[in-house]
Parts: structure tokens; sequence; C-alpha cells
């Protein structure tokens, strides 16, 4: 019952900001330009599935995994674990959508909606948090404690309800964006801080934030600097790409065994 709710505090966090997009504008802006919205949104939105078609695969396979292996004695370095690589791979394909989003805007076929695309990396972010939301549930699940996921969710709801009710009239569909973040941000904060009371994993934060830092800072360097052609834009994306993944192929497969075998010269 209680995951029940939380699963319909979750269909409010993923609809209701389209329903509060055309309630809210619709007097100021009349028919034409509030569906307008909806629709630059709604195309916009759908760039960042590809995040979210990843956490639906992994779900399939990550979840009973999470079950069959919780009596097992590494289980909790095993689920740190899951989080780092799951975390480290959609921060990867936040970047190829974002570096490369000049191409991937093509997807949306009325180019009138591409005015839009700034709210691409926003909703990408917030579908990463909500993955990593996924894998730090985990918590409840195994300790029976599933009412905790539906305070979680309920909460995730008001901050959309609260923060489209403020941000729509001054931002528009940017303020629903924004207001996505915030919610699957702050659902994933919130199961953090309790996950860590009742059921602690030890998850590295350090190599997390770090993940994230660098992948914000290689979006933000290729927002911010000029490039001369097409072909220089391109070399460079990809370098960055590449620079992105090598990090990640030491921290998570390198460093790990190179660590397992320092450890047995040492004994």
């Amino acid at each position: 019952f209680p995951l029940l709710i939380a699963g319909l505090a979750g269909i409010i966090n993923e609809t209701l900001d389209r329903a509060m997009l055309k309630w809210m504008l619709f007097d100021d802006l009349g028919e034409v330009q509030t569906m307008t919205q909806l629709g630059i949104y709604g195309a916009c939105y759908k760039l960042s599935i590809v995040i979210t078609l990843c956490i639906q695969a992994y779900r399939y396979a990550a979840e009973p995994f999470f079950f069959d292996h919780a009596k097992q004695s590494d289980s909790r370095h095993t689920y740190a674990r899951m989080l780092h690589i799951f975390f480290a791979f959609v921060m990867l394909v936040f970047l190829v959508v974002t570096l490369f989003l000049d191409v991937f805007k093509y997807f949306i076929p009325n180019e009138a909606y591409w005015v839009g695309l700034d709210i691409v990396p926003v909703l990408l972010l917030a579908n990463v948090f909500l993955g990593v939301y996924f894998n730090l549930s985990v918590w409840y699940k195994l300790t029976d404690k599933t009412m905790y996921g539906s305070y979680i969710a309920i909460t995730g709801a008001i901050i959309t309800v609260v923060l489209n009710f403020l941000l729509i009239p001054v931002l528009g569909f940017r303020g629903s964006a924004y207001a996505t973040l915030a919610c699957y941000f702050g659902m994933a904060a919130i199961s953090y801080y309790f996950g860590q009371k009742h059921f602690k994993v030890p998850y590295s934060m350090g190599k997390l934030i770090g993940y994230f830092t660098l992948a914000i800072s290689l979006f933000l360097m290729n927002e911010v600097v000029s490039f001369p052609n097409l072909i220089v834009a391109t070399s460079v994306r990809t370098l960055m790409i590449i620079i992105f993944t090598i990090v990640i192929a030491y921290f998570e497969f390198y460093k790990p065994k190179s660590d397992v075998l320092a450890n047995r010269d040492r004994q």
C-alpha cells in the first residue's frame, strides 16, 4: 500500500507540470501561446527520455538483484558500487546529449520548438537524480520501511506543486523544468539522509560529486567556448567525452583492481 501511494505521487511528479502550465498560462497568454509553450516543453522533454530509458532498463535487472543479493555479506558494498557505476554512466549520457545537442535537436522536427533547447540539460539532470533516487530507495524496500517511500514521493509531489506554482508565472515552461529538477534532487537527498540512518550503505560521495563536477564543468566549457568551425567543435566535444570515459574507467575498473592487488601484496 505505501508503494502504491508512492507510485501515485510519482505520477503527479511526472505529469502535473503540463497540467499546471495549461491552467496557469491560459488566462494570460491565450490558447495559442499556451499550447505553444506546452508543445515546446513536451518536445524538449522527449530528448531527456534517453536517460529515462536507461533507468527503466536498469530497473528491470537491478531490482531483482537487490533482493536476491540482500543476504550476501558484501551486499552493501555491492549496492554502493552499483550506484557509482550507474551514476557515472548516466552522467556520460548527459554529456553526449548536451555536447551534441545541435545534432539531437533534429529529433524535434518542428524547428519552432528549438527555442526551448536550453531546458534539455535541466531535464536530463532531473532524470539523472531520478535514477539516483531509484538506487537509493533500496534501503526502505529491504528493511520493510516502505512507508518512507510514500513520504518521500509525497514530499516530491509537494515540491512539484509549489515550485510550479511559483515559477511558471515568471519563467513559463522553463519554470516547470527547474521544478522537476528540484523535485527529483530533493527526493534523492531525502532518501540518502534517511537511508544512511536505517540501512547504511558506504556510498562514496566524493566520487559521485567528482563525476558530477567533471561532467558539469565539461558541459559549461562547451557552452562558453566559441569554436571556429564544426570540425573543431566536434573534435573537442569528442575529446571531452573520451576524457570523462577514461576517468570513469580508471576509478571504477582500474583502480579497484589495483587496490586489491596492492592489498594482496601487503598480505
